[in-house]
Formats: C-alpha cells, sequence, structure tokens
C-alpha cells in the first residue's frame, strides 16, 4: 500500500508550521499551546519543508544557558527573543510523499526512533502528518 492511499484510511494529526525566520520564542509560544505537539515543521514562505524544531531540542538549548556559571536570567531571555528557529531546527527532516511504501515508512520511521512524520507533495509542502502506530496497523492487516 502506498501512504497516498493510506492517507484515506487515517488520522492526519494536527501539526504546527512556523517560518525559518521566526524567534525561538515566537515557537516556544506555538508548541506549548497545543496538547500533544511534540514539535514544529519549519516551512519557507511557499509552504516548503525546510526542518523541524523538536521541543526537547527548544528546551535543551534554553536551559544550556542556566548552566554556565554566570547565568543570569536576562541572558535566558535575550536567547529565546533574539534567536532565530533557523539557528537550532534540524535540517535533515525525514518525511514520506504519497508514492511512498507504507512499509517502507514504517520501516523508516523505527529506525529512527520517529513518532509522526510529515507527507509532502512533489514541492515538499506539507500534506499531512501521519503517526507511526497508524501506518504499523496498516502494515499488519
Amino acid at each position: 500500500m502506498k501512504i497516498g492511499e493510506a492517507l484515506d484510511t487515517i488520522v492526519n494529526l494536527p501539526y504546527l508550521a512556523i517560518s525559518p525566520e521566526s524567534c525561538l520564542e515566537e515557537a516556544a509560544e506555538k508548541i506549548t499551546k497545543k496538547q500533544h505537539i511534540r514539535g514544529i515543521y519549519v516551512v519557507d514562505e511557499q509552504g516548503r519543508l525546510q526542518g523541524y524544531l523538536s521541543l526537547g531540542v527548544l528546551i535543551r538549548h534554553v536551559l544550556e544557558a542556566r548552566e554556565k556559571p554566570h547565568f543570569h536570567a536576562r541572558s535566558l531571555l535575550a536567547r529565546i527573543t533574539c534567536e532565530k528557529v533557523a539557528d537550532i531546527m534540524d535540517k535533515n527532516v525525514i518525511y514520506a510523499q504519497k508514492e511512498d511504501d507504507v512499509d517502507r515508512v514504517v520501516d523508516r520511521m523505527v529506525l529512527r526512533n520517529i513518532k509522526e512524520i510529515p507527507v509532502v507533495d512533489e514541492e515538499r509542502r506539507i500534506i499531512a502528518s501521519v503517526g507511526v502506530l497508524d501506518l504499523w496497523r496498516l502494515v499488519e492487516k
């Protein structure tokens, strides 16, 4: 079965998107306002996938400043208000396309411990976000 066919039968997970030029503060606000969101897809002006910023990476990045010997609360605030999403996003995003085989996508997700994956069109615009468990259930049928 192809991913395109699977999209008709499985749940499209909610996802967030943000510009690479957005401040980390905006990314933090977006991610923390939604329950069960683990990260945010980074897209350019045309909506093409450029990267991914996980909640874990964002938290580690912000808290890194606290471990410095001369930590000051202002430095923490400056860290999230000045830096851009592009500065810390993962540019090597694993994604699926409609013509990909579901079982191969599941294998990639399991191998890399990915719980959800964006499905993109030919121009890398996100058309859906799907979970490994939903895809795995299709493979097991």
